[in-house]
Formats: C-alpha cells, sequence, structure tokens
C-alpha cells in the first residue's frame, strides 16, 4: 500500500480520495547524490520517498549544514517555497538511490479542497515538524554533542547506517573527527550495556 506522511494511504483517506490522488501521482527514479531542489528554484513538486534517503542543507562558501533527512514514507519539500511560494533558500538532494512518489503543487492543493480527510495527515506532519525543529534548536544550545547524536540514533536510527559521516556531522554541528570520536564513545557504552544484560 501507498504510504504518504508515513501513513498507509487507506488509514487516512476515503476510497474515492484515494482513487483521486492515486490518479495524479507519478513516480520519479534518482541516482545517489542528484539534486532535487536548488536555492533560487521553485518547488512545484511534493514528493514522497517511497525507497532511499533524501537529505536537505544549506551551503555558504565551503561550508554545508545539513538541516533533515527523509526516508521511506516521508514526504519531501522546502517550507519556504512549496508552502510559502517563495525561491527555495536550501538545497534538496538523494544520499542514496531513490524511487519518489510526485505530485504537483497545485493538484494536491486542489485534492484538499475536494478532500478535507487529506489535510489530518498534512496538519500531523507539520505538528511533528515543528516538534523537531523546536528540539533540535533546544539540543543546539542546551545539549552535549554526544546527547545530540544518542537523539540523532534514537529518532533516525534507520537511516543512521545509509547517510554519509560527514553529513550526520554537518546535522549535528560538529566536524566529523569529533564524531567519529562520538561513535567510538557510543559503541563502548553499547557494548558495555550489551555485556551487562
Amino acid at each position: 500500500m501507498l504510504k504518504l506522511f508515513n501513513y498507509d494511504l487507506q488509514s487516512f483517506a476515503s476510497p474515492s480520495a484515494s482513487k483521486a490522488l492515486l490518479s495524479k501521482i507519478t513516480v520519479k527514479k534518482l541516482a545517489e547524490s542528484e539534486t532535487i531542489l536548488s536555492p533560487g528554484q521553485y518547488q512545484h513538486h511534493l514528493y514522497f520517498v517511497k525507497e532511499g534517503v533524501v537529505r536537505c542543507y544549506y551551503q555558504s562558501l565551503e561550508m554545508q549544514w545539513t538541516n533533515w533527512f527523509a526516508a521511506e514514507g516521508s514526504p519531501i519539500f522546502s517550507t519556504e517555497s512549496f508552502l510559502i511560494g517563495n525561491p527555495s533558500p536550501e538545497y534538496i538532494e538523494t544520499c542514496t538511490p531513490v524511487i519518489l512518489y510526485q505530485i504537483t503543487r497545485e493538484d494536491y492543493q486542489t485534492l484538499m479542497e475536494e478532500f478535507p480527510e487529506l489535510y489530518q495527515p498534512a496538519f500531523h506532519l507539520l505538528q511533528s515538524y515543528l516538534h523537531i525543529s523546536e528540539k533540535r534548536l533546544y539540543g543546539s544550545h542546551m545539549q552535549t554533542a554526544y546527547k545530540r547524536y544518542e537523539d540523532f540514533i534514537e529518532t533516525h536510527r534507520h537511516i543512521a547506517n545509509r547517510v554519509k559521516m560527514n553529513h550526520i556531522a554537518s546535522y549535528l554541528g560538529i566536524t566529523p573527527t569529533h564524531l567519529s570520536r562520538i561513535r567510538r564513545e557510543f559503541a563502548r557504552k553499547d557494548y558495555n550495556n550489551l555485556v551487562k544484560n
């Protein structure tokens, strides 16, 4: 079954809404490290990950800051571009080969007006997005780098071994060298806990 917003389509959409939505969705396949959106571009499609991992990042000179990762079932969009209608300030690129479901912005808006039940998963998504953003902001000011890595593993365990370490480091706001030290310490603690149990 098609997963959108991390839900099975049938769990939130009526048969008629599901049929209408499926009629507007197409499939897009991309290789690893392909750019989906660049700064200055407008996002004309909403994407959902069928297979693979995608990330969003900002770049200044030689520095990159990863803003989020998305894997199977998750939507992909630039808040500034897709929701507000402004040019994107960010890059969105594939971390692995991916298969995406896509629907145009216009078709998605029309369907939400025709089938109000489609608002519910979108609302839950925005709630989740705000919660994660606040948690990351808190972590960047109040938590150690080790604790931020622990939280990352807890919430992104399904993708932690599928993306490059320098992308994880940029997400956590630390250097790849610092991340290597944290991962060694984390592995030792994990092993010690396993032995104790």
